[in-house]
């Protein structure tokens, strides 16, 4: 095989221009601590390394996520419990208030603390985040949850928002609700359950009170009928042998029968009846539909009635009666809110810490592919500068070489 001059230069050339390029690519090795520098040094780890990177990325935001709902539920966790604190306080001045030794003026000085307690709770109920949103209004966070309408003839403090929740996702597999409606946590409150004497046939007097309230609930839940109203009515027969029969009128079932006596109360399910009558005399009743009022409601009302200079000692046992049982039944659906955002919080730091655990793999089968060695890149980086001191002393040796030499 014939190789001419020209020849000797190019493969020369090509040999020291391979060896530097090969050089220089252990050098940008060690000094980037990479040892993919491009795609075509190994095309399946390329692709490996963008998939973990893609990964090691959305962990990234999983965790930033995790941070956002952690300080939310945070939030809405000090607010409730500040609302719990103020509603306690406000319940103990409402057992306070149903002293029979206080008078008007005291009940007057009890309503100026539980009108600032009612204006604290109300304010905390809009409560706003760091991006100016109400926390309790839903889907309608650009504006308040609760609306104060003093002109109203009816609610003073209702609810503006809706049931709408945010939900925030912290992995691939898990999206926890980053806060709660006010609805949920305020409006969907039970007032007081109540019974209503609608008629009455024959008896020289009549009143009820529901004075055993959870034995009340308990039959109400059991037996309304929020379809047909006409299931709610009951009637109280007075018989001889003295003796009282409850029987539901719509179905005519006989529901219990109870020692009588007139003018002595007796209680049926709950519910105190004073009866004056006589044998034949009856007494109509329903059980009255369950309402709903928010706590700033609830406090709202009684304070009316505390300044109510006109109102008798039976109307305002009814009213404490109704503030005490709203106010627990508040304090009931908080409580639930509050345990709720504790269970979100151990599953969002439990999901941050498997995250934490996932990027650090993820890291390092990145690492694995993606990293160089830099043990084994200084042998090649000495391989390498031996080889291109081999090829440039074989380039000088036989471009040197010339006929002429031999000429003498």
């Amino acid at each position: 095989m014939r190789i001419s001059t020209g020849q000797l230069y190019e493969r020369s050339i090509n040999a020291v221009l391979e060896n530097q390029g090969n050089l220089s690519d252990v050098q940008t090795q060690l000094s980037s601590g990479k040892k993919l520098l491009r795609p075509s040094d190994d095309p399946v780890g390329a692709a490996q390394v963008i998939r973990l990177t893609e990964e090691v990325d959305l962990i990234a935001q999983y965790k930033k996520n995790s941070n956002v709902l952690t300080n939310s539920l945070e939030q809405e966790e000090t607010v409730l419990s500040s609302i719990n604190t103020a509603v306690n306080r406000a319940r103990v001045l409402m057992v306070q208030s149903g002293n029979g030794v206080l008078n008007s003026n005291d009940r007057k000085a009890i309503a100026i603390e539980m009108e600032q307690i009612r204006d604290q709770v109300f304010d905390l109920m809009n409560t706003r985040n760091a991006g100016g949103e109400y926390i309790f209004a839903g889907y309608q966070s650009e504006s308040p949850a609760f609306e104060l309408n003093q002109s109203a003839t009816g609610n003073k403090y209702t609810f503006a928002g809706d049931s709408g929740a945010s939900e925030i996702k912290i992995s691939n597999t898990v999206t926890i609700q980053a806060n709660n409606s006010g609805k949920d946590v305020f409006e969907n409150v039970l007032a007081r359950l109540n019974s209503t004497i609608t008629s009455s046939s024959g008896v020289t007097s009549a009143s009820s009170s529901v004075t055993q309230q959870s034995t009340y609930d308990k039959f109400h839940s059991a037996n309304y009928d929020a379809v047909n109203a006409a299931n709610n009515a009951y009637q109280v027969t007075v018989l001889a042998g003295n003796q009282v029969q409850v029987t539901q009128v719509a179905s005519g079932n006989i529901i219990d029968t109870i020692d009588f006596s007139s003018g002595v109360p007796f209680t049926f399910k709950g519910i105190s009846f004073d009866i004056e009558g006589a044998v034949g005399d009856t007494v109509n009743f329903r059980l009255d539909p369950p309402n709903k009022a928010n706590i700033a409601e609830t406090l709202n009302n009684f304070v009316i009635a505390l300044r109510d200079e006109n109102l008798d000692s039976g109307g305002y046992d009814e009213a404490l009666n109704d503030a005490l049982i709203g106010s627990d039944n508040a304090l009931s659906n908080v409580a639930d809110a509050m345990s709720a955002i504790g269970g979100r919080l151990n599953v969002s730091q439990s999901v941050y810490e498997a995250n934490l655990d996932l990027e650090i793999t993820v890291k390092a089968a990145r690492s694995n592919i993606e990293d160089v060695d830099y043990a084994v890149a200084v042998s090649e980086l000495s391989k390498q500068e031996t080889a291109l001191q081999a090829a440039q002393a074989t380039f000088s040796r036989v471009t040197g070489t010339s006929l002429f030499d031999y000429i003498r």
